[in-house]
């Protein structure tokens, strides 16, 4: 869960004190009687680095995007009401910053400043930064601690008092801090490097995971495909399910089947019918629920593991470097050739941030029997009544961490849902 603060500068006051207390606390009351010269010069270069690359983390501007920024054919064009401007894809606007960030992960409350496209290597660089020095100082005040256990029979007169308090203080407050940030980091790799996604679009896949798990999605990719194409959406054919490693999912206990009951309700939407031979083509909306699963989204944006790291962080010869940069430009970016493969044919996301009318999914009638559904619809009303989430609207809707759009710092209210559109090819 992303911390808020009511006073935002308490983000930046409590890592100073953190950098500060555990580094120049350590060198004083510990490093200096123990240490030589060299290892106290080398830890004060790591730590002054460590500033620096903080002080630029908190400074460097994500990136906006350009004025009177026009979006491509076959995007999403969607404007800002607060910036007045079209917003690039991967783009969102900061409640915080109160402007457009591009390829915007998070507003960090830490920094006081957004973590997006022009500034996530000076981010990176901090965290590294960060577990460098940490690990410096639990390394030399285990020793220290490892020293006072091999001396325990000792008389307490031989034993400094301050020294210890301070490796009693300072040794687990610095492997807490270690632990954070390797947990951050990690989860910032995996992301950029492994996924190529940014925090929002790790919570927006997760989002559209969960409407195609409940069929809730389709009726807006119908509506995206057809103001894009200009025609119906063909049968989506899962290659999952054809593959020899897909699994069955077993079929639902007479319990599962048992919570079903007062909850007999399914929604089956037919299309309107065709005169030409195209309607052959074209499927319900529980058919095409039942041969798509999210196994079969595909990302855009990812590139690979080496591709995105250099286009997020530049060259590795200067990965370490303060003028280390992206190599793209933040608002408009090279797809994957999977995209070739993507039977929806929408851009990212496939339904825009939209969520169709709540009215049909949650009220419609008990028309249709429990006995006379599919295993498939019943699986879906138990889902339904099981994930709560199924009815949330995108602005309310929150991840299994219980994380909001909200939480990395979108502001809901500049977005402009009700006049965004596909710009047809």
């Amino acid at each position: 869960m992303v911390v808020n603060f009511q006073w935002p500068w308490l983000g930046v006051i409590i890592p100073c004190v953190l950098i500060a207390g555990i580094g120049y606390g350590s060198h004083l009351f510990v490093f200096a009687a123990y240490l030589s010269n060299e290892k106290q010069i080398i830890f004060e270069v790591l730590l002054s680095i460590l500033w620096f690359s903080y002080y630029l983390a908190i400074v460097t501007d994500a990136g906006t995007p350009p004025k009177n920024f026009q979006p491509p054919e076959g995007e999403w064009k969607r404007w800002c009401k607060k910036c007045k401007n079209y917003k690039p894809e991967r783009s969102h606007h900061c409640k915080t910053c109160k402007k457009c960030v591009l390829q915007m992960d998070h507003h960090c409350p830490w920094t006081y400043n957004c973590v997006g496209h022009s500034n996530l290597p000076h981010f990176l660089r901090f965290l590294v930064w960060v577990m460098v020095c940490t690990t410096f100082v639990a390394v030399e005040l285990g020793k220290v601690a490892l020293k006072y256990y091999e001396d325990r029979n000792l008389p307490s007169y031989l034993v400094n008092k301050v020294e210890m308090f301070a490796v009693i203080l300072l040794l687990p407050l610095d492997i807490f801090v270690l632990a954070s940030i390797l947990i951050l980091f990690i989860r910032c790799v995996i992301n950029f490097a492994f996924k190529g996604m940014t925090q929002i679009e790790v919570w927006e896949l997760e989002r559209i995971e969960s409407q195609i798990r409940n069929g809730r999605i389709w009726t807006q990719i119908k509506k995206n495909y057809r103001a894009l194409h200009g025609k119906e959406l063909p049968k989506l054919v899962s290659w999952s399910k054809h593959s020899r490693f897909h699994e069955e999912e077993p079929e639902l206990e007479e319990d599962d089947i048992s919570d079903l009951e007062g909850y007999e309700y399914e929604i089956e939407e037919s299309i309107e019918e065709e005169e030409d031979a195209v309607a052959s083509s074209v499927v319900s909306k529980t058919e095409t629920r039942h041969d798509f699963t999210s196994d079969d989204l595909i990302f855009p944006y990812d590139l690979g593991f080496w591709r995105n790291l250099t286009d997020a962080c530049g060259s590795p010869l200067v990965w370490m470097f303060p003028w280390g940069k992206p190599r793209t430009s933040g608002y408009l970016f090279i797809k994957n050739e999977d995209v070739e493969e993507d039977q929806l044919g929408l851009p990212w996301p496939p339904d825009g941030g939209h969520q169709e009318n709540l009215e049909g999914f949650v009220d419609e009638l008990d028309s249709i029997q429990l006995e006379d559904l599919s295993e498939e619809g019943k699986r879906r009303k138990l889902m339904r009544i099981r994930d709560p989430r199924s009815t949330l609207r995108r602005t309310e809707w929150m991840n299994d961490f219980g994380e909001t759009l909200d939480d990395f710092g979108v502001d809901l209210d500049a977005e402009d849902a009700e006049n965004d559109h596909l710009l047809a090819k």
